[in-house]
């Protein structure tokens, strides 16, 4: 996944309005510091690709009630297990959802690349 959201920064790369975000699912062994060196390894740009943490509560009720990570067609999975979702989720200036792509899936990364620009037309207008 990291590599494709690499490739999809690549192709973003000198629009500002295009931004990332990457939430830890794993934030007690995430810390800030370490955040920012895994940013620094991947080539993340700064201002560009973002990588945030918190409580462990906090990251899990944002990815469950906003980006419904962790249903299976539509149905929820039990609270207590583990969150990390391969999904890659398009989200509009107005934090609508605005797709959802297979972050390993290389045909799913161009489907993304191409309906980014897709909304930042629908914005121009």
């Amino acid at each position: 996944m990291t590599s494709n959201m690499a490739k999809i920064q690549e192709a973003f790369k000198g629009d500002d309005k295009v931004l990332f975000l990457s939430h830890s699912v794993t934030p007690e062994k995430d810390s800030v510091a370490v955040l920012r060196e895994y940013a620094r390894s991947v080539g993340a740009i700064s201002g560009k690709w973002h990588f945030v943490t918190g409580p462990k509560e906090a990251i899990y009720t944002i990815a469950r009630k906003s980006y419904f990570a962790d249903e299976d067609l539509g149905q929820p999975v039990n609270d207590s297990n583990f969150l990390h979702s391969k999904n890659l989720i398009l989200v509009d200036k107005k934090r609508r959802i605005r797709g959802v792509y297979k972050g390993t899936m290389p045909l799913d990364v161009k489907r993304l690349i191409a309906d980014i620009s897709i909304l930042k037309l629908e914005y121009q207008q």
